[in-house]
This record gives structure tokens, C-alpha cells and sequence, in this order.
């Protein structure tokens, strides 16, 4: 009984990872997760624009909210950063999204099933195609709006890191108060606010302006990094 009680109050080991460990983990492991996170997002574009062009807004929608995204990402000029045009990130996206599209044969799909009995069934499943075809791009178009506005988070971050730092050694050369509590929710904070942002823009169903989704969100990113960095703790 009492090896039992010995065997139970020892702490469990924590497998540590080791350096190719973690760097595969951090290479591999991301680009693995966030190709199935793509992946995911796309699947429910496609589902919620084949409910819509069935149900609420019709066929032409989607084709529509191409248009639309087409001419937001026109708008956008040189990155200051990495001194690329976001219309340039788009045609090679474009052009990536036309060759899955052609490599499913997603338009021989939908004319096929166009000729054919025009019944019910036939009818959902050529707006299935057609919206699928239409989000594909879609997506292709908003991911270079993404790729573009990266930027703009790492310059925000970079900034609110830095005065967060400056703030840190004054409350540390002042004697200030530490508060645990505020860097943990802080820092619980950064990681969901760019995923669903990212998340919610690639997959909603209307066109909105990039700017005004992005915008807002940079200034709560760049709150919560400096929120973090703030209240980090005084000792290390």
C-alpha cells in the first residue's frame, strides 16, 4: 500500500523535445497543419456558397463576389516591406487555383451535368460544382490579400513588442506591481485573434473590404503583444 502511494505521488517526467524534434515540429508541423487548416477552410466556403446559391442568394453570387474580391486586391498599392504588389501575389495563386481546377476537371464536371436531365438533383449538383469552382479562386484571391497584410502584422507587433519592453523596465526600475494574471490572458489572446481573423475572412460567405477586417484586428494584435511583453514578470 505504501509503494503504492510512493509510485502515485511521483511527478510524472514530462517528455522534453530535442532540438530536430522541435524543428521539424516547427517546420513541417506547421505547414502540415496549416495545409489541412487551408483545406478545412475551403470545404466550408464551398458547403456554406452551395447552401446559399440553393436557398438564399442564387447562382450568380459567388460569381459576383469574384468581381468584387478581384477589385479590392486592384486597389492595393506596392508593400512598403517587401516591395511586392499584392496583384502579383494573385496571378500566381490564380494561376495555382486554374490548374487544380483543371486538373479535377471541374468545368468538364459541370457542362457534363448541364447537358444532361435538368432535373432537381442535376440542378444542386451544377451549383455544387459551380460554387466550388468560384470559392477556389475566391480563396486564391483573398490568400494573397492574407499574404500581403502579413506584413502588416509583424511590422505592429514589432512595434508593440518593443514599447511593451520599454514599459516592462521602467515598472521594473520603478518597483511596479507584477501581475501574472494579465500576461497569461494577454498571451492567450495572440494566437486566436490571427487565426480567426485569417479564418473568418477566408471563408465569409459576402465580399467586405480587407481593410476594414484587418485594420481593427492589427490593433488588437498589436494591444495584446504589448499587453505581453508588459506585463511579462520583472525577474527572469
Amino acid at each position: 500500500m505504501t509503494e503504492q502511494r510512493t509510485a502515485a505521488s511521483k511527478p510524472v517526467k514530462r517528455h522534453k523535445k530535442g532540438v530536430w524534434e522541435w524543428l521539424a515540429d516547427t517546420t513541417i508541423g506547421n505547414a502540415l497543419r496549416f495545409a489541412w487548416w487551408a483545406l478545412v477552410a475551403m470545404a466550408i466556403s464551398v458547403l456554406v456558397e452551395w447552401i446559399g446559391m440553393i436557398w438564399i442568394w442564387g447562382p450568380e453570387h459567388s460569381k459576383e463576389m469574384l468581381h468584387e474580391e478581384i477589385g479590392y486586391l486592384g486597389t492595393f498599392s506596392k508593400n512598403l516591406i517587401t516591395g511586392i504588389y499584392p496583384v502579383d501575389i494573385g496571378l500566381h495563386l490564380v494561376d495555382w487555383a486554374n490548374i487544380a481546377v483543371n486538373f479535377l476537371h471541374l468545368r468538364g464536371i459541370s457542362d457534363w451535368l448541364a447537358k444532361g436531365f435538368l432535373g432537381s438533383a442535376t440542378t444542386i449538383a451544377v451549383y455544387g460544382i459551380e460554387s466550388m469552382i468560384n470559392t477556389i479562386f475566391i480563396f486564391a484571391v483573398r490568400s494573397a490579400i492574407c499574404v500581403s497584410a502579413l506584413s502588416g502584422f509583424v511590422l505592429v507587433a514589432l512595434v508593440a513588442f518593443i514599447d511593451g519592453l520599454v514599459e516592462r523596465d521602467i515598472r521594473k526600475a520603478c518597483g511596479g506591481i507584477e501581475s501574472a494574471m494579465m500576461y497569461h490572458h494577454a498571451k492567450r489572446l495572440i494566437v486566436p485573434s490571427l487565426f480567426l481573423t485569417f479564418g473568418g475572412y477566408l471563408t465569409a460567405p459576402i465580399s467586405i473590404h480587407p481593410t476594414l477586417i484587418f485594420l481593427p484586428v492589427m490593433g488588437v494584435f498589436a494591444m495584446t503583444i504589448y499587453v505581453t511583453a508588459k506585463s511579462f514578470k520583472k525577474f527572469i
